[in-house]
């Protein structure tokens, strides 16, 4: 049965993690600047005002999202023959899940919802690919 290098996946995990909410944030402040509100209306029937989204909630959000990817490769590494694929298949589920929360906003214009899209497609992506290409998951000869 071959190894995999799971030790390299607690600096891989936090690494990835942190560009990924780097890039996330770098994302949010440059379209704030160019004139985006993210305004997050509270309900559909406009009686309560609508909120702005904070940075922290992106931060939290990819960082919890970082936090889970790691500590699920990392479990799969250890318990299962075949770790790559269902990491990356199961990261794809959940990206494609993903979306159902900024395209099911009541009220929302389509400019945020394609925003706060964008986010969870660049946090994906730089997720699991830093993940795996900083961990280098492949196959080593015992």
């Amino acid at each position: 049965m071959p190894s995999y290098p799971l030790r390299r996946l607690f600096w891989a995990g936090p690494s990835a993690t942190l560009a990924a909410v780097l890039l996330d944030a770098l994302y949010y402040l440059a379209t704030k600047a160019a004139g985006e509100t993210y305004l997050i209306p509270y309900d559909a029937s406009g009686i309560h005002p609508a909120l702005s989204l904070p940075l922290l909630n992106v931060i939290v959000a990819v960082s919890a999202a970082g936090l889970f990817a790691s500590a699920f490769l990392a479990l799969l590494l250890r318990f299962s023959r075949a770790p790559l694929i269902i990491f990356v298949s199961v990261a794809l589920t959940a990206f494609i899940l993903s979306l159902g929360g900024p395209f099911n906003l009541p009220g929302a214009p389509l400019h945020t919802k394609l925003h706060l899209a964008t986010m969870h497609l660049l946090a994906a992506v730089i997720l699991t690919g830093g993940i795996l290409w900083l961990t280098r998951l492949t196959k080593r000869k015992s």
